[in-house]
């Protein structure tokens, strides 16, 4: 894979630590927009960090970061999961990067969970996939997508964004029940966030994946709460003051 191809160059830097001991932590969003949406890009915490870094009552003791990925029908899974591995290959090394938390919106979740669990057989360089994954510490699960055929029995319209994504997704995505002992044991923190107001998605998503946590006695915390329609939750104040309180490197 060619390294411009990832995207990475559209990684976007919120906010850096004045502090040399903070210098190597980071929280890295990662967008959703169904895999196809190109009005969906990194920018959009930005209005997130913003709200996170004045609501603060001292500075952050991480970094914070936005990167992007390769879109459908241009590319089909594992592209995407791949790119986003990439770039945070290539974070962890620019930074100097020790430690890593995700925030994943929408299918930002979906990969984000597929990063914490990932299928090494997808990736062509395992030394960066082991990079990553050592590093990582802690994942925040905001309105996900958990279970493509739990989603297309509740909505059988979005197989015209999943077939854009998967060439066979009964075949090429891995429903999470089966990938949950993949967990690597450096993951502390488990967050599953819905939004009560999210008319794309129910709580049916968040609701599996509660009890797939559940069934294998995996701890993690939940937050459920009205923070807006669907593409308003990233830019929501209650989530912002979620992660403050929540965010927390060993």
């Amino acid at each position: 894979m060619q390294v411009e191809e990832s995207r990475y160059d559209r990684t976007e830097t919120f906010y850096r630590p004045q502090s040399s001991i903070d210098i190597g932590k980071a929280l890295i969003f990662i967008h959703g927009g169904a895999w196809i949406d190109e009005t969906c890009t990194p920018t959009i915490f930005k209005q997130l960090s913003a709200l996170m870094a004045e609501g603060s009552k001292q500075e952050l003791a991480y970094s914070l970061f936005s990167i992007d990925y390769r879109l459908s029908p241009n590319v089909r899974h594992p592209v995407h999961v791949q790119d986003v591995v990439e770039n945070l290959y290539r974070l962890v090394k620019d930074h100097q990067l020790t430690s890593l938390q995700l925030v994943g919106h929408s299918v930002g979740a979906t990969l984000a969970w597929q990063v914490a669990v990932a299928d090494e057989t997808l990736f062509p360089s395992l030394d960066k996939l082991q990079a990553v994954r050592s590093r990582l510490q802690g994942v925040f699960l905001v309105d996900g997508i958990y279970s493509l055929a739990q989603l297309l029995d509740e909505y059988p319209n979005y197989d015209y964004f999943v077939s854009q994504a998967f060439t066979d997704y009964t075949k090429d995505f891995e429903e999470f029940e089966h990938s949950i002992d993949r967990l690597p044991k450096t993951l502390r923190h488990i967050h599953l966030i819905h939004s009560y107001r999210d008319e794309l998605l129910s709580l049916r998503q968040s609701n599996y994946m509660s009890s797939l946590l559940q069934k294998v006695r995996i701890p993690f915390k939940s937050y459920f709460d009205d923070m807006g329609l669907h593409d308003e939750v990233p830019r929501n104040a209650k989530l912002a003051n979620y992660l403050l309180h929540n965010v927390t490197f060993a």
